[in-house]
């Protein structure tokens, strides 16, 4: 499980909340963003996150009008794409 840094814009703070039961993870801090004004930092920790992962981004689709989860992104303190990690299929002999 690793901690990692969600920024999300203050006027999509309320509407984080709808969403915040889904993910496999829960916010053990939040602060502003030193750099970026009307930005907040939520620090989360992500069960199932890569152990280098310094940031993530949570990927929604509007489906019946409700915000649902597709998928969650992360990057390492570098900024590079952490790819999920897939296992290999095994051949069956």
């Amino acid at each position: 499980m690793a901690t990692v840094e969600l920024h999300i814009a203050n006027e999509m703070l309320d509407s984080f909340e709808a969403i915040r039961p889904n993910l496999n993870g829960h916010e053990t801090g939040r602060r502003p963003s030193p750099t970026a004004m009307g930005i907040t930092i939520l620090d989360m920790e992500m069960a199932g996150a890569p152990d280098q992962a310094k940031t993530m981004e949570v990927v929604l689709q509007l489906i019946d009008g409700q915000p649902k989860i597709s998928g969650i992104h992360y990057w390492d303190e570098h900024g590079i794409f952490l790819a999920p990690a897939l296992p290999f299929r095994r051949a069956v002999n």
